[in-house]
C-alpha cells in the first residue's frame, strides 16, 4: 500500500472540563451533549470560555478565556484495515498538552510547544467505526510562562487545535527519519534515512533519492537497506547546481522511495534547498559568500487569532512587506513557527533564527540546576525541532531561548549547544539569545547575540547620536566569533487609536483604552494626529542613525531589530515600522528604508552635524557592500545643498576637498519634492573596488559654508552613479543634513542683568550681580535694564515680573515642581515597563513663533537639537492649560502630560520666557546651534515683539516654580 492522508476536519463534538471531571476516565458519548467545534480554531473564536474579569492595561485583552482541559470526540469510519501497516494521528496548532484515545484505549500524551502531536495508534484500529477522543489542556504544563508562544502579551494562553488534525495511514514497510544535509560547496545532498519494517523485512530493500533542480533537470542516487535499516547515499546534483540563498531562494523537489525491485513501497516528498550558512571569523558566510543579517524579532504577534496562525498566505505576505523594507533575517523570539511559515520563508529567501519556546530563570546562576522536567521538555523539544524542520533551507540559525544567563553562561547550555551540533551541523547555534558578557569565556556558541543598546561598555542612551563617526566596535571586538546586535533600537513613536477599528477577532486592544481615557479628560485628542505625525519622523530618524551605525561597524555581522512591527504587550511598544497587522503607519516608504537597511549601503561618518559658518568639517562617505557583485567598483555622486529660504542668504558654498572628480556648481536652484533646494557643489567620487563583505572609506568631502552666511540646513545627498556595474536593477543612495550657524555677537547686551554666571562667558556688557542685589524698582528706571536673566526665581525677580518686567528664565530641574527630564532620543520600549528610564519622552513638537528667528527647523525634532534637548527637563503645563508652549515636548502616551521645553507668559503687569534647553553651563554656548539660537530669543526678547497673548497668575507661576528667597544663594 502508499501513503495515505485523511485530513479529520470539521465539526467535531466538543466539551469542556473546568472541574477536571474526567481526569480519570475520558467521557462517555452521551456526556458530549450537542456542544460541538470545528477543527480547526480556537476555543476562544468558537465562543467558548467566559469574558476576563477585568482589561489589561499594559497589553490585550481577549473576548473570551478558558483555561484548562476541552475533550474532542468524533467517530472515524475505515473502509479497510491493511495488515501491518501504522496509522498515525497529527495534531496540529495544539497547546499544550493533548491525549488521545482510540476505542476506549490510552494511546498516549504529548506536550510539544514546537511541533505537531504525534501518535503512533498501533492495533486500536478496526475496520469500520472507531471512536476518536482527544483531551487538550492549555494550562501551564511547565514553569515556561513568559515564553512568546503563550505569554498573554503575545499568543496568549490561547487553546484548542487550530492547525488541524490528520490520519496519516502507512505501509508495513516503509521510510522513517530522513535527513537531508546540503554541501553546496560540493554540489551534493547527504542522505541519511531510517527504515521501519519488521525483521526480516528490510531484506533485498534499497533507498532511492531523487532531486529535482528548479529548471526541472533531474538528479538522482540508490543505497541498499543495511540490517539495521540506516541507509546513507550521497546525491550530485551536476556541475551547476542551483544555490539557495536571500537572493535566490531556489528549491530542489525532494523524493525518497523505498524499494524492493521494480516495486515502491513507500515514498516521501520534500522540498528543500543546497545552501549553507557558516562562520569565518566574525563574519557569517551563505555558500562562501557574506551576508550581512538585516533582521528583525518575530513575537509570535496574532492580532486576530491571538495563535499562531496556519496560512501560507499570512506569511507569505509578511515576508514580501519584510524584504519590501530590506530585511532578509528573521529571529522567532521564544517559539517555533507553524510549517506554512516555513514554507513561505523557503520561497522568499528568508534566513530564520528559531528558538526553544524558552524564557526563564532557570539556568541561573551559573552553578544552579535546572528544574530536571523543565531541560528534559527543552532538549526534547530541541530534537522535535530540528527533526521537522530538516528539510528547511530557510532554517540556519538556532538558540536555546531568550535572555536565559547571567554573564557567564550555563554549562547545561553549552552541553545543549554541542547536541544541537551533533544532530546537524548545518546549522549554526548559540547558547542563548541577549544574555552573558563578552568575551564569552567558556560559553559555546557559534555566533553571539550581544546587545548593542547596553552591553558594557555602551548605554542605550547613545546608541544614536550627532557623532557619526561611531560604531559598535566596543561590543564586537569582544569576540572573534559573529555578533547580531539583539533587540537593537527600541524606537517608539505616539499609539495610533485608528487601529482600533482592525482588532475584528477575539483581542482587543484595552491597552488603549486607558490612553484614551486619559487624553480625553484633558482635552487633548484633537492633538494626537499631530504627535502621531511629528513622533514618527522623529522615531525614523533615531533608528536610521541606529541602523547605519550597525553597517559603519567592521567587526558585526547583523542586527535584529525590535521591531518592525509595534509588539502589543508589556506595556504596548510602539517600535515597529508597522502595525500589529503588518501595515505602513506611513512614516517611510519601504524604498527609503533601503537606503540604511540594503543589502548595499552609503554610510557617513563625521564629527558632528553642526557647524559654524567659515568653518568646515571634513565628512567621510563608507560603502557598507553585501551585494551580489564580489567587487564593487565605479562612481558614487554626490550633490551638496543648502535648503533655500532666505532671499539674502549667500549661495556659494566653500571649497570641496574631496578624492575624485569635483564639479563646482553654485547658485543653481532644483526642485526636490516640491521644496527650493540651492546647489551649493556637486562631483562624484571614484571606487576602486569595494570587495563583499566589507566596509570601505570611499572618499571625504569638506562641507561647510563660508563666514557671514545665513542660518542653514545643509543636505548632503549621495548615490551609486554606475547602475550598469549592478548586477540586479536596484538603487543604492542615501542622505543626511547638516546645520551651519552663522557667529553670534549679542547686541544691546548691556541692557540685560544676570544672576546667572555661566552667561558671563557669552553675554559681554551685561551686568552680573548676585540675587540679593536686584533691586526690581531701580534696575529698571535707573539701570536701563530691560531683560532680567536668571536661573532661579526669587522674591525680587518675582516683584520686577509682575510690575512690568521681562524675565527669561532659564529653568533647571530642581527649580521645577514638575519636571520630567528627556532625552532627545524616542522612548525606549515603552513608559509602562521602564518607567525609570532616563527620559520618558517622544520628541518635539516646534511651533513657528518669532522667538526662534531664523533658527533652521521642520517643526521636528532633529540632529541640530539633541545637545539642547538632551538631559533636559520639561515643564509641565497641565495646570495653566491657556498657555501654549513654542516648543513643545511630546511626553510618552500612558502619562500625556502637557510638556514644554519653551512657552511664554505675561505675568501681572510683565513678560515672562522661560525655556529649559541647554543654556546653564558654558560649555553651551560653544556650541553653534545653542549660541545662534539663544541670540535668536535674546533678539526677541529685547525687541518690540515680546508681547506673550495667554497669561498666568502669580500663584500659577508659584504653582510651576520653586520660589527663593534672596539671600539664599547667590
Amino acid at each position: 500500500m502508499s501513503r495515505r492522508e485523511t485530513a479529520l476536519d470539521g465539526k467535531w463534538e466538543f466539551l469542556l472540563d473546568p472541574e477536571d471531571r474526567y481526569k480519570d476516565a475520558p467521557p462517555n458519548a452521551s456526556a458530549f451533549g450537542s456542544g460541538s467545534i470545528n477543527v480547526p480554531g480556537s476555543w476562544e473564536e468558537q465562543g467558548y470560555g467566559s469574558e476576563p474579569a477585568f482589561p489589561q492595561i499594559d497589553t490585550w485583552t481577549k473576548l473570551r478565556e478558558y483555561v484548562g482541559a476541552g475533550w474532542y470526540r468524533k467517530t472515524v469510519r475505515l473502509e479497510r484495515v491493511d495488515e501491518g501497516a501504522q496509522r498515525v494521528l497529527e495534531l496540529a496548532g495544539a497547546r499544550w498538552t493533548t491525549e488521545v484515545w482510540v476505542n476506549g484505549a490510552f494511546v498516549g500524551l504529548r506536550d510539544s510547544l514546537s511541533a505537531v502531536h504525534r501518535y503512533e495508534l498501533g492495533d486500536e484500529w478496526s475496520e469500520g467505526d472507531n471512536e476518536l477522543l482527544v483531551r487538550v489542556d492549555n494550562r501551564m504544563r511547565l514553569p515556561l510562562a513568559d515564553s512568546h508562544i503563550h505569554t498573554r502579551h503575545t499568543a496568549t494562553e490561547w487553546g484548542g487545535i487550530t492547525g488541524g488534525i490528520m490520519l496519516v495511514e502507512l505501509p508495513a514497510a516503509r521510510l522513517g527519519r530522513v535527513s537531508l544535509v546540503p554541501d553546496p560547496l560540493a554540489g551534493e545532498f547527504r542522505c541519511r534515512i531510517e527504515v521501519e519494517a519488521a525483521e526480516g523485512e528490510r531484506t533485498g530493500c534499497t533507498v532511492e533519492a531523487r532531486f529535482r533542480a528548479p529548471n526541472g533537470e533531474g538528479f538522482a542516487a540508490i543505497a541498499p537497506v543495511d540490517a539495521s535499516g540506516e541507509t546513507e547515499l550521497v546525491c550530485a546534483l551536476g556541475d551547476a547546481p542551483a544555490l539557495w540563498s536571500d537572493r535566490h531562494p531556489q528549491l530542489y523537489d525532494a523524493e525518497l522511495l523505498l524499494k524492493r525491485g521494480e516495486e515502491t513501497l513507500d515514498r516521501v516528498a520534500r522540498r528543500t534547498g543546497l545552501r549553507r550558512l557558516a562562520a569565518s571569523g566574525k563574519r557569517l558566510e551563505l555558500n562562501g559568500k557574506p551576508v550581512w543579517l538585516r533582521g528583525y524579532v518575530d513575537c509570535c504577534v496574532f492580532p486576530l487569532t491571538g495563535y499562531p496562525v496556519w496560512d501560507k498566505s499570512h506569511y507569505e505576505r509578511q515576508f514580501r512587506i519584510a524584504r519590501s523594507y530590506g530585511f532578509n533575517h528573521v529571529r522567532l523570539h521564544g517559539w517555533n513557527a507553524p510549517e506554512p511559515f516555513w514554507e513561505a520563508a523557503d520561497e522568499a529567501g528568508m534566513l530564520v533564527q528559531t528558538e526553544l519556546p524558552h524564557w526563564s530563570a532557570h539556568y541561573q546562576p551559573r552553578g544552579g540546576k535546572p528544574p530536571v522536567e523543565v531541560d528534559a521538555f527543552l532538549q526534547a523539544e530541541l530534537e522535535r525541532i530540528y527533526e521537522s524542520l530538516n528539510a528547511h533551507p530557510s532554517f540556519v540559525l538556532f538558540s536555546m531561548g531568550n535572555e536565559l544567563t547571567e554573564d557567564n553562561g550555563h554549562e547545561r547550555l553549552n552541553e545543549l549547544v554541542r547536541y544541537a551540533r551533533k544532530l546537524d551541523p548545518s546549522r549554526l547555534v548559540t547558547d542563548n539569545t541577549g544574555f552573558g558578557q563578552l568575551p564569552e569565556q567558556d560559553r559555546e556558541g557559534d555566533f553571539f547575540i550581544p546587545s548593542f543598546n547596553w552591553h558594557v561598555p555602551l548605554k542605550t542612551e547613545e546608541i544614536a547620536a550627532p557623532a557619526t563617526n561611531r560604531d559598535f566596535s566596543a561590543v564586537a571586538r569582544l569576540t572573534d566569533k559573529p555578533v547580531l546586535g539583539h533587540e537593537h533600537a527600541q524606537f517608539t513613536m505616539y499609539a495610533r487609536p485608528e487601529e482600533k477599528a482592525k482588532y475584528t477577532g477575539v483581542l482587543r486592544p484595552t491597552w488603549l483604552e486607558t490612553i484614551e481615557e486619559t487624553l480625553r479628560a484633558k482635552g487633548l485628542e484633537e492633538r494626537v494626529g499631530e504627535w502621531i505625525e511629528a513622533t514618527g519622523v522623529h522615531q525614523v530618524r533615531a533608528l536610521k542613525e541606529a541602523m547605519e551605525r550597525a553597517r559603519r561597524t567592521p567587526g558585526a555581522a547583523g542586527v535584529q531589530l525590535l521591531d518592525i512591527r509595534d509588539f502589543p504587550g508589556q506595556g504596548h511598544a510602539t517600535t515597529g515600522l508597522l502595525d500589529v497587522f503588518w501595515d505602513s503607519k506611513g512614516t517611510i516608504p519601504p524604498e527609503r528604508a533601503l537606503d540604511f537597511n540594503g543589502p548595499t549601503v552609503l554610510l557617513m561618518a563625521c564629527e558632528g552635524r553642526t557647524l559654524f559658518a567659515g568653518e568646515t568639517m571634513d565628512v567621510r562617505l563608507l560603502l557598507s557592500h553585501y551585494g551580489e557583485e564580489p567587487e564593487l567598483s565605479g562612481r558614487v555622486g554626490w550633490r551638496f545643498l543648502r535648503k533655500a529660504g532666505d532671499p539674502n542668504a549667500d549661495e556659494r558654498g566653500t571649497d570641496a576637498s574631496v578624492r575624485g572628480v569635483v564639479a563646482e556648481v553654485a547658485g543653481i536652484v532644483a526642485k526636490e519634492g516640491g521644496r527650493d533646494e540651492v546647489l551649493v557643489d556637486e562631483g562624484e567620487l571614484a571606487v576602486a573596488g569595494a570587495a563583499r563583505g566589507s566596509v570601505e572609506e570611499i572618499g571625504t568631502l569638506r562641507i561647510g559654508l563660508p563666514a557671514g552666511a545665513e542660518a542653514s540646513e545643509l543636505v548632503l545627498e549621495v548615490w551609486w552613479a554606475d547602475r550598469e556595474r549592478l548586477v540586479e536593477e536596484r538603487e543604492i543612495r542615501n542622505a543626511w543634513s547638516f546645520w551651519s550657524f552663522p557667529r553670534v555677537r549679542y547686541e544691546n547686551a548691556e541692557s540685560v542683568w544676570s544672576s546667572a554666571p555661566a552667561l558671563k562667558t557669552a553675554l559681554y556688557g551685561a551686568s552680573f550681580e548676585p540675587n540679593a542685589k536686584f533691586d526690581p524698582f531701580v534696575y529698571p528706571s535707573h539701570k536701563g535694564v530691560k531683560l532680567a536673566i536668571v536661573q532661579r526665581l526669587t522674591t525680587n525677580v518675582l516683584q520686577y515680573l509682575n510690575g512690568g518686567g521681562r524675565v527669561w528664565l532659564l529653568a533647571g530641574e530642581s527649580e521645577l515642581y514638575d519636571a520630567p527630564v528627556t532625552k532627545y532620543l524616542p522612548v525606549f520600549w515603552n513608559y509602562l515597563m521602564f518607567s525609570e528610564q532616563a527620559g520618558g519622552t517622544m520628541g518635539a513638537v516646534i511651533r513657528p513663533h518669532p522667538a526662534l528667528g531664523s533658527f533652521p527647523n521642520d517643526g521636528r525634532s532633529d540632529w541640530h537639537w539633541y545637545h539642547l534637548f538632551n538631559g533636559t527637563p520639561a515643564i509641565c503645563l497641565d495646570t495653566v492649560p491657556e498657555v501654549e508652549p513654542i516648543v513643545e515636548i511630546v511626553d510618552n502616551f500612558n502619562r500625556a502630560k502637557r510638556l514644554s521645553s519653551v512657552f511664554e507668559a505675561q505675568v501681572g503687569q510683565g513678560s515672562l520666557f522661560v525655556t529649559t534647553l541647554a543654556f546653564r553651563s558654558p560649555p553651551d554656548w560653544k556650541r553653534p546651534e545653542s549660541a545662534y539660537l539663544f541670540g535668536e530669543m535674546l533678539r526677541y526678547l529685547l525687541g518690540d515683539d515680546f508681547r506673550p497673548s495667554a497669561r498666568m497668575t502669580v500663584g500659577q507661576v508659584l504653582g510651576l516654580f520653586r520660589l527663593r528667597g534672596i539671600h539664599s544663594f547667590l
